[in-house]
């Protein structure tokens, strides 16, 4: 049976400290409790900056939430500890702490500026998603039906040369395929999509194609399986839309209000989380259709390219029995009764990502 660790390349749990949670909180989807129940040895924490933001305070925010999450995990040391490289990841487990990677998800934070960007990494940031739901000033988002563009600025390939050269990974998850395609061609070292579910099964401009899979896979990275029943499952997806339009509207006209105000995002995003479940109800994906996107995931990229990126607390739910991070059991469980091997397992849990962050960032 598989016993090593895990690695999840994306959650979101720092909007909520931001409105007064904690780290140990367990009706969070991740909370140290649980991490530590589910053997989860690497969790990439990322400071989301709303797109949504004015646009001067993009970088003080994302600063703001970096020191929340350095301050946050602080109190818990030595049983959690920030890492910077796969050495440090390495040894943190070795003394058996759980190894938090910081991230930054929205490239808006770096305001046009490769100086704010040179400051984020010396924060500690070692991963960067490029753009969100909004396409900004030199990359296009998935999300952009009309780019303005095609795909990545000039300033855009400075971003990509300075993450290589600095030693930061590039995430093209939210990326327009241009875009991706174009970071696939300039990029000195592996990139990953931390959190995109399979367009093959889920035909939807946010997950990723099988071109881009193989890409990413030929470069050496990896792409995290995003945990979203919204994003692996049409049918609820369909569901969702029918039942959610007014509680999305509401999250919409509440994080316009916050504006720069971290709490009252964080507050708006649980208030969002109760009334998409109210509203859901008992509909659930099972287990089974997420299984189903590392099946294709592996088909399309081989097992060296399939990772998990869960993104929990930036999505209100998750599927049948994945509803935290204790879920990881019965997604392996569900991967060993496939016939995954011992060797795949670590590579998908584990090794797999390691190898990106060691040629990425040392």
């Amino acid at each position: 049976m598989y016993t090593s660790r895990i690695c999840d390349l994306h959650c979101d749990t720092a909007q909520l400290w931001r409105a007064g949670s904690t780290l140990e909180d367990t009706s969070a989807q991740v909370s140290l409790p649980r991490l530590l129940e589910a053997g989860v040895g690497l969790q990439v924490f990322a400071a989301y900056v709303p797109p949504s933001l004015p646009e001067d305070s993009r970088y003080n925010f994302a600063v703001g939430m970096i020191d929340c999450i350095i301050e946050e995990i602080g109190k818990f040391r030595p049983r959690i500890v920030v890492c910077r490289s796969s050495r440090e990841v390495t040894e943190a487990v070795r003394q058996g702490q759980i190894a938090a990677l910081l991230a930054v998800e929205n490239g808006d934070a770096i305001e046009n500026d490769l100086e704010k960007l040179r400051e984020l990494y010396r924060r500690g940031v070692r991963l960067m998603t490029l753009v969100h739901t909004r396409s900004n000033d030199w990359v296009i988002s998935s999300a952009d039906e009309q780019p303005a563009f095609d795909g990545l600025s000039r300033f855009g390939e400075e971003v990509v040369a300075a993450m290589n050269e600095l030693g930061m990974i590039i995430d093209v998850s939210h990326v327009h395929d241009r875009a991706a395609g174009k970071v696939l061609e300039r990029s000195s070292r592996p990139i990953v999509a931390s959190h995109s579910c399979m367009r093959a099964l889920c035909p939807i401009p946010r997950n990723i194609n099988d071109e881009l899979i193989r890409g990413i896979a030929d470069g050496g990275g990896v792409i995290g399986l995003n945990f979203h029943p919204a994003f692996l499952d049409c049918g609820y997806r369909r569901i969702v839309e029918k039942r959610c339009k007014a509680v999305f509207a509401r999250l919409d006209r509440r994080a316009e209000k916050a504006g720069a105000d971290a709490a009252e995002m964080g507050r708006a995003w649980m208030r969002f989380t109760q009334e998409y479940r109210k509203a859901m109800g008992s509909e659930k994906v099972a287990l089974e259709r997420l299984l189903q996107h590392v099946d294709h995931l592996v088909d399309a990229g081989g097992q060296g390219a399939a990772a998990f990126g869960s993104d929990f607390d930036g999505i209100p739910d998750g599927p049948a029995g994945v509803e935290d991070c204790r879920g990881f059991s019965r997604i392996l469980r569900g991967l060993r009764e496939r016939g995954y091997s011992p060797s795949a397992l670590e590579g998908i849990c584990w090794s797999n990502f390691m190898r990106v962050l060691e040629a990425a960032c040392g």
